[in-house]
């Protein structure tokens, strides 16, 4: 019976082996017309996707269905290479692309089947069948995989193939090669990596949306430790190493972005411009996109965000959580609750254990999954409360514990914006069984949080060339990508009297003439009512220099100006800061700054006050590369200063084509008046009047910490503080904050820009001045400084001890 078998066995190997042969050999004259050039088979014929980075080179944006990050072969950990050839091809540096046995075994199961049942596949084969062949599983496309292979083995060396497998295999959740996988799973780099995660990325490569980490991690430990064991066999690792990776535990990471800085919002706005001008290929032809954000600038406004949102957050008491009470039986809580948690709130993972309550894993995980978009926080449901402890249930299936903190007497229950609760002093007056939390995580320990309701737009600019270096749209990309940079148009407040004080000065007027600041009525037929505008502070100043007027951001002195400047006029001098307009209010509520724009618009107005001599459209793209890494695009502004359109004007006999594709990428609609700028004369003078503004009051003990005085700035409030705003300046940056809602409710009674948006700002300079000259700054030719009388405002002599120096034009001393 034994020899019976042993040569069925024999008889039916070399049946297999003669059939390989016959079919390789047979076909091989009517296949190859058919078969593709293997030149095909480099870099260049993959689908690579779109790659958008900041100016210093950090990756911010990746855009395109295959995600790759291509290493070089050197790069490559030896764990990692030999986990695959474990897993795939542990003769792989011996045979010429094929494997005979593997092959004939694999062709008398089709021969019996009809169909391929298993692969016999090497990594060479692989290789071609990815990116040569179609997917389909026939004998033809078998024996053409078998030609490619023994060709592919002719032309490339061993490590060129490797390489190129394991740049390309695709791995799971649209990983596309090694360092992406290792990105995705792990948030970490291939070099990071340790035995057992490097035999985990492995194991996907058989089927890869079936067995993955993500989507089955039982499997995925399964086949990982089964590699591990090849691995040893093989000799590629020994056996402490073995049994030390095999016990490690499958720690996926919780980071919600693979990107190193959160540049999403402009990362956006780069994808939208390349689909714009480039078309849908560039989801696949491998653009490098190279924006003019600074990652350094760009973190410190992050962080200052996030700092400040959340500060006004807390000043604002805790709002009552969601409870899912109502979803999840009682029973389940009471399960949970009876379990010995003093052991299982560190250890235990419960998803299986909670195998019968199916419905309340599908109820959390959906919560778990919307909290899972935060930056930096964490979802949890609680389970029990106690009076300094509470137990929750963690977007991991892990029953974890929280300790009572005084920290958390912030969390003074909310009644209204403006009136909150009484002190909290411990769980019990906050929390309730089923209330679905925050937690942020700070040093490796979690503590209670909420999420704040306000948003924020962030934006700076360089004066200079136009560069864009900072761009956030809102406090979470991925909870909402609404660009309130570009797309929310709030109204300016006293953030815009800057303007109506520039136009003023363009109009003849001196920063020490006085207006008188009194009550004052008006009537209008359009109005239901008289109107009579006030004061934020409800008092009124009598006559005022101008200076003054600006300083205390007077409400009916800037009304008045308006006025006697005539509004058609007034309108027709702001439209050179950029301003629409068709936009601009058609009445004295203009100088208020009832006239709503973006914080893009504000940024760009305040850049050209800061360089009015030479106003640049903000632009964002600094250069493209194409796939083999050749400049297809450069902004030509970046040194000179000059509008890269320029040099198409220059040129008329360019096609139509090309000359589209050198425009600038900017930001807004282009200024139309740049060959008429703002006398910087004039724009000198509003400059010293908001950098004195920074000197004094509240402002001062703020703005103190960062011990300079070449910046200014300017404070907004609109009424019932819907929107704050400040936008400030350097010569070499200016930027506009925004802090609001988006359904513009109130932010509060006692919210103000100087409590929200300038905090926000001077947080963000701290870190940019470190990078910023520190100038004197010059006044420019032709204005000069006269010694003025504080009462009268009228140019005074030597004697007079109620003087100081204030700026005229020469043609007005």
């Amino acid at each position: 019976m034994l020899i019976r078998l042993i040569k069925t066995s024999l008889i039916s190997a070399l049946i297999g082996t003669l059939l390989s042969i016959f079919l390789i050999g047979g076909g091989y004259f009517l296949l190859k017309p058919s078969l593709p050039e293997i030149n095909l088979v480099d870099e260049d014929a993959l689908q690579i996707p779109l790659k958008v980075y900041s100016a210093d080179g950090v990756l911010i944006g990746e855009f395109g269905d295959q995600k790759r990050r291509t290493i070089e072969f050197k790069d490559i950990p030896e764990n990692l290479k030999n986990a695959f050839l474990a897993a795939e091809d542990d003769k792989f540096f011996q045979h010429k692309g094929i494997r005979v046995p593997s092959l004939a075994r694999a062709f008398y199961q089709m021969v019996k089947s009809r169909e391929i049942v298993s692969g016999g596949g090497t990594i060479s084969m692989q290789v071609v069948r990815g990116y040569l062949l179609s997917r389909e599983q026939k004998i033809v496309r078998k024996i053409k995989e078998i030609y490619l292979a023994f060709e592919l083995e002719s032309v490339a060396s061993k490590e060129e193939i490797l390489s190129l497998y394991l740049n390309t295999i695709f791995l799971g959740n649209r990983s596309y090669g090694v360092e992406a996988a290792a990105n995705q799973y792990f948030a970490k780099s291939i070099n990071e990596l340790t035995l057992a995660e490097s035999a985990l990325i492995a194991s996907s490569a058989q089927l890869p949306s079936r067995i993955n980490p993500i989507r089955s991690p039982e499997r995925s430990l399964i086949r990982r430790n089964w590699i591990l064991g090849r691995m040893f066999k093989l000799g590629y690792i020994g056996k402490a190493q073995y049994f030390l990776a095999k016990d490690e535990p499958i720690a996926l990471s919780q980071v919600k972005t693979r990107f190193s800085l959160d540049g999403r919002y402009i990362a956006e706005i780069a994808r939208q411009a390349m689909i714009d001008r480039y078309g849908l290929s560039v989801y696949k032809d491998g653009f490098s996109v190279y924006t003019t954000v600074d990652s350094k600038l760009q973190q410190a406004a992050l962080k200052s965000i996030n700092k400040n949102l959340y500060q006004y957050d807390k000043r604002h008491g805790w709002r009552e959580p969601v409870n899912l009470a109502n979803k999840i039986p009682e029973i389940v809580f009471t399960e949970l609750r009876n379990q010995n948690t003093d052991i299982l709130y560190e250890t235990s993972n419960l998803q299986d254990e909670l195998g019968m309550n199916q419905l309340f894993i599908s109820i959390i995980r959906d919560f778990f999954e919307n909290s899972n978009n935060l930056d930096n926080h964490t979802g949890g449901i609680v389970i029990d409360v106690k009076p300094e402890r509470i137990i929750y249930l963690s977007n991991s299936f892990k029953l974890e514990s929280l300790t009572w903190n005084d920290q958390y007497k912030w969390a003074r229950r909310k009644i209204n914006i403006d009136k909150l609760g009484p002190v909290p002093s411990n769980f019990y007056d906050i929390l309730r069984s089923g209330d679905f939390i925050y937690l942020t995580n700070i040093d490796g320990k979690n503590y209670l949080d909420q999420i704040p309701e306000a948003e924020a737009a962030f934006i700076s600019v360089n004066p200079i060339n136009g560069a864009i270096k900072t761009y956030i749209g809102g406090l979470n990309f991925s909870t909402s990508n609404f660009d309130r940079v570009r797309q929310s148009f709030p109204q300016a407040g006293s953030s815009f009297k800057p303007f109506i004080y520039t136009s003023a000065f363009a109009n003849g007027y001196k920063a020490s003439d006085k207006i008188n600041d009194a009550p004052i009525v008006f009537e209008d037929s359009n109005l239901e009512s008289s109107w009579r505008p006030e004061n934020y502070t409800g008092k009124f100043y009598g006559p005022i220099r101008l200076r003054e007027a600006l300083v205390q951001s007077v409400n009916l002195v800037s009304i008045k100006l308006l006025r006697e400047m005539g509004i058609s006029d007034t309108q027709a001098f702001l439209t050179r800061f950029g301003f629409e307009k068709s936009r601009l209010a058609p009445d004295l509520s203009l100088a208020l700054g009832s006239s709503s724009f973006s914080p893009a618009e504000m940024v760009r107005a305040y850049s050209i006050l800061a360089n009015s001599e030479n106003p640049k459209d903000p632009f964002f793209i600094e250069k493209i590369l194409n796939r083999q890494g050749e400049v297809i695009y450069k902004h030509s502004s970046s040194s000179e200063g000059k509008n890269s359109q320029d040099s198409v004007n220059a040129f008329p006999w360019f096609q139509t084509q090309i000359a589209d594709e050198m425009k600038p990428f900017i930001l807004l609609p282009p200024l139309s008046n740049l060959s008429d700028p703002i006398d910087p004369r004039v724009t000198f003078i509003t400059k010293d009047i908001l950098r004195e503004s920074l000197s004094r009051g509240s402002n001062a003990r703020q703005v103190g910490v960062l011990k300079r005085d070449d910046i200014a700035g300017k404070t907004g409030t609109t009424n019932n503080a819907i929107s704050t705003w400040f936008s400030g300046f350097h010569n070499n940056l200016a930027t506009t904050v925004w802090i609001g809602t988006d359904d513009f409710s109130s932010l509060g009674d006692n919210e103000f820009g100087s409590s929200i948006a300038l905090p926000t700002w001077v947080d963000f300079m701290k870190t940019a001045l470190l990078e910023l000259p520190n100038e004197t700054w010059k006044s420019p030719e032709g204005l000069s400084y006269v010694r003025v009388d504080r009462d009268t405002g009228q140019p005074t002599d030597q004697t007079s001890k109620n003087a100081y120096f204030e700026l005229f034009l020469d043609s007005q001393n």
